[in-house]
């Protein structure tokens, strides 16, 4: 978890959704060729444990990816995840990077992202929900009486 703690003045008003970080990311074909491409990163309060990633391939419809705001945090400070997403930073062509593996029916993708953008974003929706939060608004009772009328 960040080391940062998030900054909330007495009195601001409460956001409920930051606007998306729309970026320009790069797709990895191999060592030499990296295709650029367009690419929002969205975070909703209401769903606080997540982080929509819309791939906006040059050519095909756009792909969403629903990610842990944990998880691609965890990946701007070192490897993680395992099986469909994987996150490490890094240096490529003298910029600080972060590379995002997403794997789908046997189909991977290779993607590099500016980690000090993506960061900086990552940071802000603490601001907003922080850490060890994200479940605290939960009516559980709600919740266990929901799944046992489906059961």
């Amino acid at each position: 978890m960040p080391e940062k703690q998030p900054e909330i003045a007495a009195g601001q008003p409460a956001v409920d959704h930051i606007s998306s970080l729309p970026m320009r990311i790069h797709r990895i074909l191999w060592s030499s060729i990296r295709v650029p491409m367009r690419a929002a990163f969205h975070y909703d309060s209401g769903d606080p444990l997540t982080v929509d990633v819309c791939l906006r391939p040059p050519e095909g419809p756009p792909v969403t990816w629903v990610i842990s705001r944990d998880l691609l945090y965890e990946g701007t400070q070192g490897h993680t995840g395992i099986g469909d997403v994987r996150l490490w930073p890094a240096h490529a062509q003298g910029r600080a990077v972060m590379y995002m593996r997403l794997e789908s029916r046997g189909m991977t993708a290779l993607f590099e992202v500016n980690l000090s953008k993506l960061e900086a974003w990552l940071l802000s929706t603490f601001d907003l929900v922080p850490p060890g939060t994200e479940l605290d608004e939960t009516d559980w009772d709600r919740l266990v009486e929901r799944l046992l009328d489906g059961a």
